[in-house]
Order: C-alpha cells, then structure tokens, then sequence
C-alpha cells in the first residue's frame, strides 16, 4: 500500500493496494477529515488496473458534482476494487479497504456500491469508523435514493405524484432503486413498462415487463428512468426514443454525454443524474453532521426530507433551463457548493 500520484486536476488517487488477485484504488478530490470525501465501495472484475482507475476517475468526478449540488458537507470520492473473482476476495477487500480508510485519516468515508452490500459494510465498520452506510439503522441507503428519484419526477410533473395525471413509463432496472420508483408510479396509476435483465426483478404487480432483448426503446413515453447500468443510452436507442422527460437514477446514463444535449434539443427534458440519485448521500449528510436527529428520526422521517429535497433542487434546475439558461449554467445556479452548512444539518429544524 502507498500513496498515488495525481493523475486529475479533480480527483487523484490517494491511496492504493495492489498484488495479483486484488487491487484497491481510493479516488478523491485531495481533501481532508475536515471535510471528507464520501463515495461508495465498488468490486468489478475490471480487465486492468489502469481500467479500474479510470473509472474511479469517473465516479469520483461524478461525486464531486453530487455532493457540490445538495452541499452535503462532503467532498467526491469513490473506491473502486478489481479482482478477477469477486466473491473469492471479500474477507480481504474488507481487511485493505480498512487500512486504506485508516492511513487516510478520515479524509475518506465510504459505503455500499455494486458488489458490496450492507453485510459488508458492518464487517467494514468494526475496523474502521470511516463508513456511512446507515449501519444499525433502519434507513436504506437504497430506499433513499428511490425517494429521491421520486422527488425528481415530481420535479418534472410539477407537482407531487398523487396529484399529477398518469402517463406511460419505462423503467429500466428494477432492482434496490427501480424497483421502488416502479411501484410508486403504479400505485398512482400510470402505465408502467419494466425491463431488467434479471425476469423475475421486473415482474412488478400492475406494471407489464419487456423482454430486455426486445426494442423497449420503441414504447412511446412520457417518463423513461433509467436505474441500471452506466451507458445505457447509446447512439442508437436515444435517436429512436419517444419521450418526454428522462429522469436517470443510474450513473451516467448516456453512452456518451452528447446525446443528452441532442435529446434536448429535440425538446426532451432531461434531468442531469447527479440531481436525481442523491438520496443517499443526502441520508449521508445527515447521519454525519446531525447524529442526534439521525437515531431519533424515523426512516419515513428521512426518505421525505429526501424526496422534498431533490424536487426542490430538480424543480429550480429546470426552471433555471425554461427561462434560457444552459444546463452548466443552471446547475452552478442551483447548485449548494460548499460554502453552506451541509444539507444534513437542516433537518434538525425539521424533525
């Protein structure tokens, strides 16, 4: 294990492990426990080391954007671990990820992300105090972030979902985060299409699945969420889609970001994901600046400042773009940056 050189003006690698079966990455802004970065634990079967970086690169960039816009508190950060059978490493990717977090001295906190669950996290948690992850805690980090897709759609409906008309809705993933946002709409009346690559995950009562072999993209839509993989949306799917309004809970949704801005300039809303999947580092915020609110709080309690909190921010973003600014400009206009209490701290006055 040591330190890593820069290798981004943003984010860099501050800490690393490396041997034959398992590599280790931390990647954040240069930062401290001051403010600490904050982003989840990822364990891919990466076909390099270089590769995993990069998409450290990636996410943590994308974090940083997340934590600016809500103003958690937190700087971005992600850690990315490769190994060419998963499973086979956990007992050790817990043991280095604690020695990483620990030779940082706080200026990391991490949490779940694909292939590390909540189990993991309470392993993580007895040999390091860097975790948010609602440990112990009847929050779902999950369940937050479907809240706070929620808020996002109400944001594009202009009002809360129990009084907007119903449409027609795709639902692409339906998994801890889809899965959620999918039955939500159901339950308000809308036509709801699901697609997932598990069958069984997208068999959601009242809403009718789509073989994710089939050409889901042909459905004419109001609402398309997409809550499964990073690049989704490529050349070929954004050109044919029929829709109204994206409101992407996954990470970076589009194979390439130019086919968002081509998609609004068909006239079709789309919400920048940062601004949608924030629900968890929001619970983030709180769990870590506002402790005593967090344990009295219920989950109900944190879910709902959650989902008000991104139909605020989503609401404002989109009213920025309908009186002509541009989608950097109106996110730097909604965004909290950090010079603001974080986010966490206002539901003290709420709870």
């Amino acid at each position: 294990m040591r330190s890593a050189d820069s290798s981004s003006p943003q984010v860099r690698v501050l800490a690393e492990h490396i041997s034959d079966h398992l590599s280790v990455f931390v990647v954040a802004e240069n930062t401290d426990a001051e403010r600490p970065a904050n982003g989840g634990l990822r364990l891919l079967s990466y076909d390099s080391d270089a590769t995993c970086k990069a998409d450290g690169h990636r996410l943590a960039s994308l974090m940083t954007n997340k934590h600016s816009l809500y103003g958690t508190g937190f700087a971005g950060g992600k850690v990315v671990a490769r190994a060419a059978n998963p499973a086979a490493v956990k007992d050790e990717l817990i043991n280095v990820t604690a020695e990483l977090l620990e030779s940082l001295g706080g200026a990391m906190i991490t949490g779940c992300d694909l292939n590390t669950s909540l189990e993991d996290m309470e392993r993580l948690t007895a040999l390091t105090p860097h975790v948010l992850a609602a440990v112990g805690s009847p929050v779902d980090a999950s369940s937050a972030t479907a809240f706070g897709t929620i808020g996002a759609v109400e944001a594009v409906l202009q009002n809360s979902l129990d009084q907007a008309p119903a449409g027609r809705a795709l639902v692409h993933g339906c998994g801890a985060v889809g899965g959620p946002v999918a039955k939500a709409l159901v339950a308000n009346g809308w036509q709801v299409f699901t697609v997932d690559m598990d069958p069984a995950r997208a068999q959601i009562s009242g809403a009718t699945p789509l073989d994710p072999g089939s050409p889901w993209w042909t459905q004419e839509l109001d609402l398309l969420l997409p809550c499964s993989i990073s690049g989704l949306l490529t050349e070929e799917i954004t050109a044919a889609l029929q829709v109204k309004s994206v409101v992407p809970a996954a990470n970076a949704p589009f194979a390439d970001p130019v086919l968002a801005e081509q998609m609004r300039q068909r006239g079709v809303r789309v919400l920048p994901d940062p601004l949608v999947n924030a629900g968890a580092v929001i619970a983030d915020s709180i769990e870590r600046f506002a402790p005593e609110a967090w344990k009295q709080a219920s989950p109900e309690q944190v879910y709902a400042f959650v989902r008000q909190a991104v139909r605020d921010r989503a609401g404002d973003f989109l009213a920025q773009r309908d009186r002509g600014l541009s989608v950097g400009e109106a996110l730097m206009h909604v965004a909290a940056g950090s010079s603001q209490d974080p986010i966490g701290l206002s539901f003290v006055l709420s709870a």
